[in-house]
């Protein structure tokens, strides 16, 4: 029976290296590609994205993530590089134009025909030119104007949910595709004085209908247990009566 393969391990947290590095590629006009290491209700291990801002490590989560339409931040230990094996393989440095000029000139001697074979070689060798093409079009893509920079730094929409629920008021928020704060109880007068604020009329008036309707509930059952505690009071009496 052949071994069983051993799962491919996720890749490891971001160094405070890794971080460095990342922070001088955007600075340089990329945007480094990472991976997810930790799942989330929203976001599962192994989604990737592009690092867009790195901000200021005593936030906790400083690393912001483009993934999809969202800009999601992170901390580094819910990273990892976005390569296949973990860390990007260092891309061979291109060969030196020097070099190929003086291979070229070794072979001058050569015939015409033997000449015009080696110089084919050198055109070879000049190939990766395009490697520094692609940073000055990155640099190019830095330098736009102050105000296409500020749109991609906008944070993600927030979304602020209030519910009614079997006679309680909860409210929660997320933003983007993370989620912010979880459900948490809202008082009735609280949720009374945001009614008044709103201008639009429906949502008004169904916040305010839904208040008086459990006001009411209660009131009656204010006025139950109000009753009960009087008659209670009336028995006492009846028994200091008759000890006298």
């Amino acid at each position: 029976m052949p071994p069983r393969k051993k799962a491919a391990a996720g890749p490891p947290a971001l160094t405070d290296g890794d971080v460095a590095d990342l922070r001088k590629r955007l600075s340089g006009g990329e945007l480094p590609r990472v991976v997810v290491r930790t799942a989330s209700a929203a976001v599962p291990a192994g989604t990737r994205g592009n690092v867009v801002r790195i901000g200021n490590p005593s936030d906790g989560e400083f690393i912001v993530v483009r993934l999809g339409r969202d800009e999601v931040p992170f901390a580094p230990s819910e990273l990892g590089i976005g390569g296949r094996g973990g860390r990007p393989a260092t891309a061979p440095a291109p060969a030196r134009a020097p070099a190929a000029k003086k291979a070229a000139a070794a072979k001058r001697p050569a015939p015409a025909a033997k000449r015009a074979a080696a110089a084919a070689p050198a055109k070879r060798v000049a190939a990766p030119a395009p490697a520094p093409a692609k940073r000055a079009a990155a640099k190019r893509a830095a330098a736009k104007p102050a105000g296409a920079a500020s749109k991609r730094k906008a944070l993600p929409p927030l979304v602020v949910t209030l519910r009614f629920t079997e006679g309680d008021w909860t409210v929660e928020a997320s933003r983007g595709a993370r989620r912010v704060s979880k459900a948490v109880p809202v008082r009735p007068g609280a949720v009374k004085a945001f009614a008044d604020l709103v201008e639009d009329g429906a949502v008004r008036e169904a916040l305010t209908e839904t208040i008086e309707s459990c006001r009411s509930v209660v009131e009656e059952r204010a006025a139950a247990l109000r009753a009960e505690l009087e008659a209670a009071e009336a028995t006492l009496k009846d028994y200091d009566a008759r000890r006298r």
